[in-house]
């Protein structure tokens, strides 16, 4: 664990101060994603139900 306000330093000259607050965009980002991972899943388990879509498994014979 880093001590508080103690810099890090990476190649190229990156530096990064450590035990600071986490930034509000960064926890939005992963509940952004979480909640789009979580949509898209619920969508791909339901299946596609577009009329070209039902066509073009009829057609093709894959699908229910």
């Amino acid at each position: 664990m880093s001590e508080p306000n103690e810099i890090h330093e990476y190649p190229s000259e990156l530096k990064e101060r450590g035990g600071g607050p986490i930034p509000l965009f960064l926890k939005l980002t992963y509940i952004g994603f979480t909640v789009f991972g979580l949509s898209y899943w619920f969508l791909y388990r339901a299946g596609d139900g577009a009329p070209l879509v039902k066509l073009f498994n009829a057609a093709t014979g894959n699908g229910p």
